[in-house]
């Protein structure tokens, strides 16, 4: 039996009329809404590679992998940021799926202040892909993708910025340490990994930008995003490689002035790295990086970019003078520390164009190891089909011998294509 009371014709008259009178103040209401939150947006791919970046040698992978990113406006002040990406057999050995949430943090603005707090990628440095300033945001280097940047991860970290005028602010970052994710797939069977703890980590940069010459000078004092190892002998007859994560201080500084088609970059840091273990005896030791070149805009569309880059290292172990097991070990542990000597020097290369009104992009970019003789080739192929179907293409090809940078990579050369949807 129904016992609500019946709804009379009055009422409904008066809720229509009451709607009719609210409705164009909810409209703008709803469009300004709309107007303040952004549509997600990134990209899905599907892709086959010849190799993975693990180091182990499996070959002919097929990959797939979306990266989504939302950027809601809450209010004039305040923003969100959400980056995610999920993947399928483009990480590691590449036989698993994996999924990471690489930002998620809100923004506050109150100027001239400025406030990130959450997961974030933060990058710094001036110089083309070579930055020894940046030290804050690891990488994952066995990721399937064919840009660099999209191995960045992001931290959990507080960022606040003072603006001091439109062209100098002051950066402030207090983080919780991560490290990058390393090819495993060469790693021996006497290792013992380290224990990646997670320790609070800060930062400071001075920045300049906007006119004139732009520069910032920096300083982190946190943990290394790389494992250093160790030979342990405590038992003579099975020595161990063990790794430790380091502690970093480190004092850098960029710039980069433009004048016509010509841009002129560099970038330098120097780090004290102390070790972070209570069974390490060794002191303290020190490495100097240093990048200096630049680019020149030609032909409207085409780049042409050239850098030399430094490494000097006061700890570098030299090997060539031992002999028999304790060479090998010692060989092994500069492999896995990529230390190949007290000086490392090198020049990279990189020629780009845009074609076609942008569609067609093409790019071939090489790095020379001057001391190892060793080098990398890394040719890009990308075609806008449409608005949201591209088609990339490439290669990474590593040569030089066993005991140098790109000599020790070699298993990671791989060639690929991949079918992108953009949105």
């Amino acid at each position: 039996m129904n016992t609500a009371a019946p709804i009379g014709f009055k009422p409904i008259a008066v809720a229509l009329a009451l709607w009719a009178s609210v409705q164009p103040a909810l409209a703008q209401s709803q469009d300004a809404a709309a107007a303040s939150l952004s549509m997600p947006f990134g990209e899905c791919a599907l892709g086959q590679w010849t190799s993975n970046r693990n180091l182990d040698d499996r070959a002919s992978i097929t990959s797939a992998g979306c990266l989504v990113s939302w950027k809601p406006k809450i209010s004039n002040d305040v923003r969100l940021g959400l980056n995610l990406r999920a993947g399928w057999q483009d990480q590691g050995a590449a036989d698993s799926s994996s999924g990471r949430v690489r930002e998620a943090y809100v923004d506050f603005d109150a100027e001239p202040f400025s406030l990130r707090a959450g997961r974030q990628i933060i990058a710094w440095g001036r110089a083309d892909r070579i930055n020894p300033t940046d030290s804050l945001s690891p990488r994952d280097f066995t990721l399937l993708v064919p840009d660099d940047e999209q191995q960045r991860n992001g931290i959990d970290a507080l960022r606040l910025r003072y603006a001091v005028n439109p062209a100098l602010s002051l950066t402030a970052v207090v983080a919780k340490s991560e490290a990058n994710l390393t090819p495993q797939g060469l790693m021996p069977v006497n290792l013992v990994l380290a224990e990646l703890a997670r320790e609070t980590e800060w930062a400071l940069k001075l920045d300049h930008s906007g006119s004139g010459v732009d520069w910032s000078v920096s300083y982190f004092d946190g943990l290394s995003r790389a494992v250093r190892y160790r030979l342990d002998f405590a038992n003579p007859r099975v020595p161990l490689f063990r790794g430790d994560v380091e502690r970093v201080q480190k004092l850098g500084a960029d710039f980069a002035v433009a004048q016509g088609a010509w841009t002129l970059r560099g970038e330098i840091a120097h780090a004290r790295i102390s070790p972070s273990c209570t069974a390490c005896a060794s002191d303290a030791r020190r490495v100097t990086s240093a990048v200096l070149g630049g680019d020149v805009d030609f032909a409207d569309t085409m780049n042409f970019n050239v850098q030399v880059f430094a490494n000097l290292k006061e700890d570098f172990a030299d090997a060539s003078g031992l002999t028999g097991l304790r060479q090998t070990l010692a060989l092994g542990l500069n492999r896995l520390n990529t230390d190949y000597a007290t000086r490392e020097t090198g020049v990279t290369l990189r020629l780009s164009d845009r074609l076609l009104n942008d569609k067609l992009r093409w790019e071939i970019s090489a790095v020379l190891d001057l001391n190892g003789n060793s080098y990398a080739v890394r040719p890009r192929l990308s075609y806008a089909v449409n608005d949201h179907l591209r088609l990339t293409a490439g290669l990474d090809h590593f040569e030089g011998p066993s005991q140098s940078y790109f000599g020790a990579l070699t298993k990671n050369s791989t060639a690929f294509a991949m079918a992108s949807w953009v949105f």
